[in-house]
Order: C-alpha cells, then structure tokens, then sequence
C-alpha cells in the first residue's frame, strides 16, 4: 500500500518549492523560514494538518542535527592539543635526539693507508732494493674515555626533555581553553542576563505610557524618558556583551586555526561538574599539606624538563672531564715486497701499533671546558629553583583567589540576590498600590541587575581560579580528566536587540 500526497491547493505547491530554494540555509536558521512561509501559504484550515506534520519532521532532523553539533569542553582541548603545532614540532625535535643517540654508538671511522715505501729514485724498480714495498694499512680510533656512553645518555636525556615539555604544553593548553571556555560562559550569561531585563523595561515603559497618557496624578513625562534611557544604556551593555563574547570567540578559534565559533556557542549544565575542586586544597593538616604540594610542585612538566636538563648538563660536564683523557689507537699494515731480481724470495711484512695522544699538554683547554661545563649546569639548577618559587606563587595567589571568591560567592547565594529580588518585589509592589515612586522600580532593577552580574563575575572567576590550581596541581592529575557531564557547547543563532 502505497501513501500518496496531493497538495490541496497550489499554495502547497509554492511552499514546497520555498522549501527546495531553501537547501542553501543552515539547519539551526531554518525552521524560522519554514515556519513563515508555511504560515504565510497555508493558513486556510484545510492545510494545517499539513503544516503540523512538516513542522514535525523538520524538528526531528533539526534536533538530530543539533544534537551532531554538540561539542564538549573536553573535545576542544583534546582537538586544541592535538592540532597544536608546537606539539608536532616537538616531536621531530625528539625524534631528532633519537636519531642522534641511535648514531652515537658506533666507533668513528677507520683510516685506511695505501702507498709505496723506500722506492730507489734512481731507477724507480720495485724489486731493487730489499726495503721497497707497497704498504696497506688501517688505523682505528678508540673514544675517550665513556664519551661514547655519556654522548648517547645526553641524547636520551634531551629526548626525555621534550616529552615532558609536551606535557606541560598540553597542561598549559587546557588551562588557557578553559579560560576562554569560561569567558565565553561569562559573555554569553550577562547578555541572557540584560535580555532578560529588557523584557521587564518594555512593560515598564508600557505601563508608564499608558499612565502619562491618561493623565495619572503624580505621573511625569520625566518618568517615561527615565525608563526609555535606561532601556537604552541596557541594549548598549547588551551590545557589549556579544562583542566580548565574540572576541572570545575569536580568541577560541586561535586555537583551532579556524573559526570555531561560526554562528556562536551556546552552554548549558553545572559547571561544577566540569571543573572540580583539586582536593590538594581540602587537606585540613598542614604538615600534610605542604608535603603534598611539595611533591606536586617537583613533579610539575615544567620542573620535570628542567630536570632532564640538568641531568643533560651533569652528562655535559662528565662528556667534558671525558675529553680530558687520551684517545688511544690501533694500527696495523702489511707491506709487500718484490722478489729480486737474481730469483731471492722476499718476506713480507706486518706491522701492528698503538698510538695514542697527550691531552695533558693542553690541561688549561681541558679544565676550561670542564668549568663551563659545571657553570652550564649551575645555571639550569637556578632556573630550576625560579621555577619552582614561581610556581608556589602562582598556586598561591590562586588559592588565596579561590579562598575569597568562595566567600563572596556564599554571600551572594545566601544573602545578596535574595535582598535584591525582595527588593524589586518590594518597590513594584508599593508602585502598584500607588505608595512608591516609578523611579523606586526602575533603580531597584537596576540595582537587581548589577548585583547579578556581579554574581556571575564571582562565580566564573572562581571556576578560573579552580582552573590555575588544577594547572599547578597537574602532577596530581596527569590527564586533566574533563567530566562531559550535562556541559557542552552547541549551536546557537545569534539574537538581536532592536
């Protein structure tokens, strides 16, 4: 049985072909242009059952397709790190000191001698004298001391370097993301914030319209211009707002080298979920607690490179006080010799020999190399300590960040923004019975607002400051593990205020 659809009328027909000429337009801008053409076309009763079933296959692949579109804070760091090119760089850069360690093994090569010996220059005969001979012989050289050994080790040890240079990267890649994830977050709440309020201005405005016009005693025009500003200052923080948010944006898709954020971002779920609290910073001991970031600090990607550089530079400082010893050597040859020329058969001769040279002639050079080579690993053994100091700083004054926005948090949760809304109930409610002033309700809306994104700017900042802890406390949580969670990023039109 076969399901056939006659259009009911020819206005049917002419949203069918609106449909068709509409294949260029996204998904998410679509449904919109559906719905007022098919209003447009097929309002007679007759059709709307029509209109009732395309609206409803058209959300279905509309949900399907937002729902592919969904991107999770965890996906773009994993997409940021790895399309960084700085991580790729590194690679080749390792894979470069592998190469170097794989060739380090071998002894240089030998030295081969061809050549003639005691040949008469008065007659230039082979078999003239009994000493002429044509000579052939090899020479190998021996490395000094363990330079074999230790140049190799350095070469390891530089290729250990870069991977955990990788890690820090890829440690300093989440952190920054997730700043911009949360600064998007941030933009993009304060503009649903300042809409939200806009709707309330333009009953207010209505209202004041219709008190001014009926002539409402104690009602000014002052009011109504009031009121009108005010709505206007909102739509320009409005306006702000997505401005920053699509700098953000902008600021996100550096990281991606494309434009990440096409039609904007929109997020939804508990942040909480997201970005939790290290549980370094709960330990009640202190003892306990310093020893813990102790070794936190020491086991940071950023220290453990600089540790691998200074075991490159004690490897450097054994290569040089190597050096300092003879290099010694072998030789061998054999020499041919002519029969003469009454018949008398000749040996031949083999020769064997050591050489080796005396470094201890030039012991100044030697113990110069030696000295800098020690300064060499001094110096990173100081960077070593700059770094760790700025790192205790740095988790520092995110703790101590974390530690007031906590509070100031708290208070805005339990007493501020119930004060505020009390307040805006407070003030409609005495200008609804006529004992409070127009103006009382247009500043408690204001002030209302304020206190929310005040609220909102405490909340992101402390989320950012879980962000720096994690950051300094990434040896405790090597994977930066990203609970997916009810968070995510996915596809919004951008809205705009008239």
């Amino acid at each position: 049985m076969s399901l056939q659809i006659k259009p009911c009328n020819p206005r049917v027909q002419r949203a069918v072909l609106l449909m068709m000429r509409a294949d260029n337009v996204s998904r998410q801008s679509m449904g919109p242009f559906l719905l007022r053409t098919l209003n447009r076309v097929l309002m007679p009763s007759g059709c709307r059952p029509w209109l009732g079933a395309l609206m409803l296959l058209f959300g279905a692949g509309s949900a399907v397709a937002a729902e592919a579109s969904r991107v999770t804070l965890k996906t773009l760091i994993e997409t940021a790190q790895a399309q960084d090119p700085w991580i790729a760089g590194s690679f080749f850069r390792q894979a470069r000191e592998e190469a170097f360690s794989r060739g380090a093994v071998g002894l240089p090569a030998p030295t081969v001698t061809l050549g003639m010996s005691n040949l008469p220059v008065n007659s230039f005969h082979f078999d003239q004298e009994p000493m002429t001979q044509f000579k052939l012989g090899v020479q190998q050289r021996l490395p000094r001391g363990r330079t074999l050994e230790l140049t190799r080790q350095k070469f390891d040890q530089q290729g250990l370097k870069q991977m955990h240079s990788r890690a820090a990267r890829k440690a300093d890649i989440v952190r920054r993301v997730s700043h911009l994830y949360l600064e998007v977050f941030r933009y993009e709440q304060m503009a649903s914030l300042i809409e939200n309020d806009l709707s309330l201005f333009d009953q207010l405005i209505e209202n004041a319209l219709s008190q001014y016009t009926t002539g409402a005693l104690g009602f000014h025009q002052q009011g109504v211009i009031q009121a009108q500003t005010q709505r206007s200052r909102l739509i320009d923080r409005f306006n702000l707002a997505r401005q920053q948010q699509d700098q953000q944006y902008a600021a996100l898709s550096a990281w991606f080298g494309s434009d990440l954020a096409g039609d904007g971002l929109h997020f939804a779920g508990e942040l909480a979920q997201v970005f939790p609290v290290p549980a370094a910073i709960l330990i009640q001991d202190p003892g306990a607690k310093a020893q813990t970031l102790a070794q936190a600090f020491a086991a940071h990607p950023m220290v453990r490179g600089l540790d691998e550089g200074i075991n490159a530079a004690e490897t450097e400082t054994g290569l040089a006080a190597a050096r300092s010893k003879a290099q010694w050597g072998l030789n061998a040859s054999y020499g041919q010799r002519q029969d003469s020329a009454l018949g008398v058969e000749r040996a031949d001769f083999l020769s064997f020999g050591v050489s080796f040279d005396l470094p201890m002639i030039n012991r100044r050079q030697q113990n110069s190399q030696v000295t800098a080579a020690i300064a060499a690993r001094e110096g990173v053994k100081t960077d070593r300590a700059l770094l760790l100091r700025q790192i205790k700083s740095g988790y520092d004054l995110a703790e101590l960040n974390y530690g007031h926005l906590f509070v100031r948090e708290q208070h805005f949760a339990s007493q501020l923004l119930k004060q505020v809304s009390e307040e805006a109930a407070a003030s409609l409610a005495a200008y609804t019975t006529e004992s409070g002033s127009f103006s009382d309700v247009l500043q408690a809306s204001i002030s209302g607002l304020k206190i929310k994104i005040d609220a909102l700017n405490v909340e992101v900042d402390r989320y950012q400051s879980i962000v720096d802890l994690n950051y300094y406390l990434v040896a405790l949580n090597p994977v930066m593990a990203l609970s997916e969670g009810a968070t995510s990023l996915e596809a919004r039109s951008q809205r705009t205020v008239k």
